[in-house]
C-alpha cells in the first residue's frame, strides 16, 4: 500500500503546485493587463495588487508544510548571511555611486507615499518569496541546479512589466535591457532563490526586502550609468551566493569530494558571466561601452559619459547612417565622436560631413 500513498501524495502535490502557478499567472495578467489600465486611480495602482497578493500569501500560508535543506537551529546563521549580503548590496551601491555619481531617488518620500508602497511592495515581495520557496523546495529538494535554474528564471521574467519587453525595438535598447537590467535582477534573483533552497522564505525576504528598502527610502541613488549598473548589479549578488554557499558548507561541513563538483560548476558559472561582462566591456560584441574624453557633442554627450557604440562593417554603413546620427570614427591617432550633418555621393563614393554640436 505504501507506493499507492506516494503516489497520491504526489497527485495531491501537482494539484497544489498547478493552482500556485495559475494564481502567479493570474496575478501577472491582471497587474499588466487590468490595474492601472481598467481599474485606475488608488484602487487600481495599490489596492486590488495589495488584495491580490495578499490572497497568494495565505494560499501558500495553508499549502502543505515543505523542508528546507538546512537545520532549525542553523535559521538563525543563515538569516545573519541574509544581512551581510544586504550590505554587500549597500557597499555596491557605494561604489556605483562613486562611478557614476549620485542623484536625487525618484521615489516618493511623502510618508503617505512611504507606507503606500512598502505595504504594497512589502505583500508583494512576501508572496514571491513564499511561492518561491515552497516550489524550489517541494519539487527541487533533491535536484537543486535543476530547481535554481529554471525557477531563477521564471521569477525574473514574472517581476517585470510586458511593456519592458514590449518597448525593447532596436539592437542597442536591447544590449541596455539586458546589460543594465535584466542580468542584475536575475543575479538577485538567483541569490534569493539559493536562500530560498535553504532556510526557506524568510532568508529571501529579508534579503530583498533590505535591498527593496534602501532603494526606497533613500533619499539618493547611483545615477544610470548602465556600464557601472551591469558590473555592479552582477557582481555584488554573485558575490552573497558565494558567501552563502561557503558559509554554508563551512558550517555543516559539506567540503567534500562528493560536493565538489557542485562547487565547480559553481565557479565555473561565476567565470562564464565574469569573461562575458569583461569582453562586453573591451568591445568583442558588436555593442561596447566607449568612455567619451572630448567635450565636442556638449551637451548632448558631456565629458566622462559612457555611450554604447555600434560598430558597423563596411559593407553597411551606407545603409545604417543617416543624417543627424553620432558616430565614432578614427582621426590621427584620436577617436572623434561628431554628429552627421551632410552625406555627399561624388563617383560613386559616399563622404560624411560631421560637427559636434558644440563646435
Amino acid at each position: 500500500m505504501q507506493p499507492v500513498k506516494t503516489y497520491l501524495a504526489n497527485r495531491q502535490s501537482n494539484k497544489y503546485t498547478v493552482c500556485l502557478i495559475l494564481l502567479l499567472l493570474v496575478i501577472n495578467i491582471l497587474q499588466n493587463r487590468v490595474f492601472g489600465i481598467y481599474v485606475k486611480g488608488l484602487l487600481g495602482n495599490y489596492g486590488l495588487p495589495f488584495l491580490s497578493w495578499a490572497l497568494l500569501v495565505a494560499f501558500v500560508f495553508w499549502l502543505p508544510r515543505v523542508r528546507s535543506r538546512i537545520r532549525l537551529r542553523q535559521r538563525p546563521l543563515l538569516i545573519w548571511i541574509a544581512l551581510v549580503c544586504i550590505l554587500i548590496t549597500v557597499l555596491g551601491f557605494m561604489v556605483q555611486g562613486a562611478m557614476s555619481g549620485f542623484g536625487k531617488s525618484p521615489y516618493d518620500h511623502s510618508l503617505k507615499g512611504i507606507i503606500i508602497n512598502l505595504l504594497v511592495l512589502g505583500i508583494t515581495l512576501v508572496g514571491t518569496e513564499m511561492a518561491r520557496a515552497w516550489l524550489m523546495n517541494r519539487h527541487f529538494f533533491r535536484h537543486p541546479l535543476l530547481g535554481l535554474s529554471s525557477l531563477t528564471v521564471v521569477f525574473t521574467l514574472l517581476s517585470y512589466p510586458w511593456n519592458k519587453f514590449l518597448n525593447i525595438s532596436t539592437g542597442l535598447a536591447a544590449v541596455k535591457f539586458l546589460g543594465s537590467d535584466f542580468l542584475p535582477t536575475l543575479a538577485q534573483n538567483l541569490l534569493a532563490t539559493y536562500l530560498a533552497f535553504l532556510g526557506g522564505p524568510l532568508p529571501p525576504i529579508i534579503y530583498r526586502g533590505g535591498v527593496v528598502a534602501i532603494e526606497r527610502l533613500s533619499p539618493v541613488l547611483p545615477m544610470n550609468n548602465w556600464a557601472a549598473q551591469t558590473l555592479i548589479g552582477i557582481v555584488v549578488p554573485v558575490l552573497g551566493l558565494l558567501l552563502v554557499r561557503q558559509i554554508f558548507y563551512e558550517e555543516n561541513k559539506m567540503v567534500s569530494r562528493r560536493n565538489g563538483q557542485e562547487g565547480y560548476l559553481g565557479w565555473i558559472l561565476t567565470a562564464v558571466v565574469s569573461v562575458l561582462v569583461l569582453w562586453f566591456a573591451m568591445g568583442v560584441f558588436s555593442y561596447s561601452p566607449q568612455v567619451i574624453i572630448t567635450g565636442s557633442m556638449h551637451p548632448t554627450i558631456k565629458i566622462g559619459d559612457v555611450a554604447v557604440i555600434h560598430k558597423l562593417p563596411k559593407d553597411k554603413i551606407r545603409s545604417e547612417v543617416r543624417v543627424g546620427d553620432i558616430i565614432l570614427f578614427p582621426m590621427g591617432e584620436i577617436k572623434v565622436t561628431h554628429r552627421v550633418i551632410g552625406i555627399t555621393e561624388i563617383e560613386g563614393k559616399y563622404f560624411y560631413v560631421t560637427k559636434g554640436d558644440a563646435n
